[in-house]
């Protein structure tokens, strides 16, 4: 039997943290595939042409902010985990995210394992079968 690799949207604008995130992505543990995206729209767009099983996203971004996409991502799929990190780590800024249903909150600066930790425990149950 096949199973196919869990899918992740990045949605990150600062190109060097994408990288970061994306190199420590590798020790996940589970087959993945990554896509990037540098804005929101971006980012609504790839959701546009086939879901992911999980989304980390900034929330500072060009355009529209990480809260607002996740906010139309999960109008589509309301159970979809996410993550969102921020430099703002403010109450609105938690309790808007909280309000739209994201999964969890990450506040910059943050090291790196936390967040590979973060989307471990956030992936689908079926993951546990992938192995490691």
């Amino acid at each position: 039997m096949v199973t196919q690799p869990l899918r992740i949207l990045l949605v990150e604008d600062d190109g060097s943290i994408a990288r970061v995130i994306a190199i420590a992505m590798r020790d996940l543990g589970v087959p993945y595939h990554l896509d990037q995206a540098y804005s929101a729209e971006e980012g609504l767009e790839l959701w546009a042409q086939e879901p992911y099983d999980l989304v980390l996203s900034d929330y500072n971004l060009r355009g529209m902010n990480g809260i607002a996409m996740i906010a139309e991502i999960k109008t589509q799929a309301p159970d979809l985990p996410t993550v969102l990190f921020t430099a703002y780590d403010e109450r609105p800024v938690r309790q808007a995210a909280r309000q739209v249903g994201v999964t969890h909150f990450i506040a910059k600066p943050f090291m790196i394992d936390d967040m590979i930790d973060v989307a471990r425990a956030l992936l689908p149950l079926h993951s546990s079968e992938l192995g490691s």
